[in-house]
């Protein structure tokens, strides 16, 4: 049987602070599919919708934050038992707002060097290591 194909906007926020680069990670709530993760906030690309458009949108929608989308990452594939992902990680610069729990459980910044620390769905994995290589000298 083939699996649902579903494809996921992730932003990437980044910032400066003092002399590290922090990225937002969330937690999803405990009762979605995996439940419980933290992960980069985003959501599911609507019919018609680019990558970049859809992780504005959901960044607006989960956490209140109005971004910009500088620099697409390369697309994921992953099959999980319930689909068959494919997640449109884009590094992004806050342009506005603060924050919010909106669509998520909670949220924390972390420094770019420790985020392969946290806990995250197996799916990431590409992910965290493009964010190893990324040079953030001139972020």
């Amino acid at each position: 049987m083939t699996k649902k194909q579903v494809h996921v906007a992730l932003g990437l926020v980044c910032c400066k602070k003092l002399q590290t680069t922090q990225i937002l990670v969330t937690r999803r709530p405990d009762n979605t599919v995996l439940g419980g993760f933290w992960e980069f906030p985003g959501g599911k690309i609507e019919a018609g919708e680019s990558p970049d458009l859809a992780v504005v949108r959901e960044l607006k929608e989960e956490v209140g934050l109005q971004v910009k989308p500088t620099h697409a990452l390369s697309v994921v594939e992953h099959v999980y038992d319930h689909a068959h992902v494919h997640l449109h990680p884009w590094l992004c610069r806050r342009v506005s707002g603060d924050v919010e729990n909106l669509q998520v459980s909670e949220h924390k910044w972390v420094n770019v060097d420790a985020v392969s620390q946290i806990n995250f769905p197996e799916a990431n994995g590409p992910i965290l290591s493009q964010l190893q290589a990324y040079d953030f000298t001139n972020w």
